[in-house]
């Protein structure tokens, strides 16, 4: 038993579903549907000197922001993240209500103009870009109209800032504008370290395990099953020697832009994702035949205790065969998701859904190139 539960544990960690953004060194996760990102019109890519608010899928709730207390937007003394109590769990996905007629959701939401990440540039506010005390002061007096076009707009990028390039710095820029934290919604793993490597620190870093090197984490809403958070700030503190671009796109337009005959069979249909898989049960074959079926049940019995008590998010374990010898295995899949959400603040629908990074044919048409 200890040894299977070894093993459980090492493939929660080496096989976690992760929900990070490719290529961006610090995120701060903050209690909404997040954005959602993907290969559709709109896109925007922004290089290392930028800094994006992103909330909901191209729009956003009040209930990431904080009030801007008197005694936090006097605050001038430096932040140290020794000083931060544990940030509470990640608030829970809100699915909300099925959408009656899919397909006429759709066609109003063509009929709409929708407009995405506005762009902030420090120069364009007539301020040097190492003007750090007058960045503060702006997005502190701005605090509202920023959030409002995280509102209306899905996302906002700020440029020219030095005030973000080193934590210090960003967690003031955040708590200005009023955003709450929260845990990473991948805590219960640890799949992200923190930058300054604080356990309390509200600050993580992308995932940066070995086993994951060779993955390609494609555009993704930041989610895992049960959890997500309302809003996500994100920054670069070290350029990428070669290329770091960091790409979002606009949740509601991929909903819009989507062939409806392919909206239409995912919504009636649902998502239901394969999030892991435990290959080591070959043994049990070479059990008497009469003894499997209780075996298995015990061994799918305790599997499924260990990985429902470490992670946050709700797995069904099946028993199924894999590889090219078709060893016996268990599959971890997770319960049934609606690719497409109403918006709970503003009513838009828009794509919430991974199904596009979690494809084993689009995962492998991707590393054929990447």
């Amino acid at each position: 038993v200890f040894r299977l539960l070894k093993q459980i544990h090492r493939a929660l960690f080496q096989a976690a579903p992760t929900a990070t953004h490719s290529l961006h060194h610090g995120q701060t996760l903050h209690p909404f549907p997040s954005q959602t990102n993907q290969r559709i019109v709109n896109m925007v890519k922004f290089s290392i000197p930028a800094v994006a608010l992103a909330i909901g899928v191209g729009i956003s709730s009040t209930i990431a922001f904080a009030p801007i207390t008197p005694a936090a937007s006097q605050r001038t003394a430096s932040l140290h993240m020794s000083d931060f109590v544990q940030s509470p769990l990640a608030p829970l996905t809100v699915w909300g209500d099925k959408i009656p007629n899919i397909l006429d959701s759709q066609t109003k939401a063509k009929a709409r103009k929708m407009e995405f990440a506005p762009t902030i540039k420090s120069s364009d506010l007539g301020l040097a870009s190492d003007d750090i005390d007058g960045q503060l002061a702006y997005v502190k007096e701005h605090a509202m109209e920023i959030k409002q076009q995280m509102v209306e707009n899905g996302a906002v990028i700020f440029r020219e800032f030095d005030l973000m390039k080193e934590q210090d710095g960003f967690v003031k820029f955040y708590e200005a504008i009023g955003m709450k934290t929260c845990l990473d919604p991948l805590h219960s793993v640890s799949a992200r370290p923190t930058v300054d490597g604080n356990k309390n620190s509200p600050v993580y870093e992308a995932v940066n395990k070995e086993s994951r090197k060779n993955f390609f984490i494609g555009m993704h809403n930041e989610f895992v099953g049960t959890r997500a958070p309302r809003a996500a700030a994100f920054v670069c503190f070290k350029a990428a020697e070669e290329g770091g671009e960091f790409l979002i796109a606009d949740g509601r337009q991929i909903f819009r832009d989507l062939r409806s005959d392919l909206v239409e069979k995912l919504y009636n249909r649902n998502i239901r994702y394969s999030v892991m898989e435990l290959p080591f049960f070959g043994w049990v074959d070479n059990l008497p035949e009469f003894a499997q079926p209780g075996v298995m049940g015990a061994v799918r019995g305790l599997a499924n205790f260990a990985i429902n008590s470490k992670v946050d998010f709700s797995v069904d374990l099946q028993w199924g065969e894999g590889g090219y010898d078709k060893v016996k295995m268990l599959q971890a899949r997770a319960p049934s998701q609606p690719p497409i959400l109403v918006h709970p603040v503003t009513g838009e629908p828009h794509w919430f859904c991974n199904v596009h990074s979690h494809s084993s044919k689009l995962r492998k048409d991707r590393e054929s190139v990447y």
